[in-house]
């Protein structure tokens, strides 16, 4: 299935889940503590690039059109052509 292309906009980022940001460390098990896996799980949802983030851990905004036409690498919405700041070359 084909996805719509997302426009070029700033959309806060995070870092993801359990990464060297990420001030939580990695999953409790969620058997051995469930109440501890339960509240990392509420800072930690999934995200359209189909990971789990921190929301503790902002990265910035980023433009999730560049992203899809980078092959995946996040561009930071200060870099990207789209933005009205950003001069034309």
């Amino acid at each position: 299935m084909l996805y719509p292309m997302p426009d070029h906009k700033p959309e806060p980022w995070y870092w993801e889940a359990g990464s060297d940001k990420c001030p939580h460390g990695p999953e409790p098990d969620d058997i051995a503590d469930p109440k501890g896996w339960d509240e990392y799980h509420d800072r930690h949802p999934g995200s359209p690039q189909d990971v789990r983030i921190c929301l503790d851990a902002p990265m910035g905004d980023h433009c999730a059109a560049c992203f899809e036409e980078s092959g995946g690498d996040p561009v930071p919405w200060a870099d990207c052509p789209e933005n009205p700041a950003v001069p034309a070359p």
